[in-house]
């Protein structure tokens, strides 16, 4: 398996193949969003709420440019000659795994766990959960860790190839861009669709 494909598809297809696949993988992320009954309220958020299909692309639509613009402005000051196209398809691209999550994100097991959890905080004595259920937690956690992971090194390889960062400050700049776009897009979403 060419792990390049996986980690930095960025280097190996060309940037109109990947603009296709992101504006697809964005229609489905919003398809996904509607009928799993999460949102994406966030650059790396993913919450049950019921959307429709059109605010799920609006919201999508916002984390896509809240990432876009931050990492256009810093990518052009990093090398004048970073691409539009090239940007676009990093904030397109990094977002797949995110919109797998939605996939699993509303299920009744961890519904329910939920549930239990938030009623243990008003009455702690009354927390009990069983053994499978921490395991369920655990295993659940960690595969969304692993997404929310493949989404943030979709980013650094595709900013990357994008601008041709090589020194250290570039890349606390782009985590700082990462951390300013979350917070933008939470801000835009809150007040503009819910």
């Amino acid at each position: 398996m060419n792990w390049k494909i996986i980690f930095n598809p960025f280097s190996k297809f060309s940037e109109i193949q990947l603009l296709i696949f992101g504006v697809l993988i964005t229609f489905l992320g919003s398809f996904i969003g509607s009928h799993f009954g999460v949102i994406f309220d966030g650059v790396f958020d993913v919450h049950v709420y019921e959307i429709s299909i059109i605010k799920g692309i609006l919201v999508n639509l916002i984390n896509v440019f809240s990432v876009f613009i931050l990492f256009l402005i810093l990518g052009k000051i990093i090398n004048s000659k970073t691409r539009i196209i090239d940007i676009l398809n990093v904030s397109l691209i990094s977002r797949l795994p995110i919109y797998l999550v939605g996939i699993f994100a509303n299920n009744s097991k961890m519904n329910s766990i939920t549930e239990d959890l938030m009623k243990g905080i008003n009455e702690p004595e009354k927390l009990n959960l069983p053994t499978a259920d921490l395991i369920f937690i655990m295993i659940f956690s960690s595969t969304m860790m692993i997404f929310l992971i493949y989404s943030i090194v979709l980013m650094v390889f595709g900013f990357k190839t994008a601008t041709n960062i090589k020194k250290w400050q570039h890349y606390v700049f782009f985590a700082i861009a990462i951390v300013a776009a979350e917070i933008i897009s939470k801000i835009l979403i809150s007040n503009i669709i819910l």
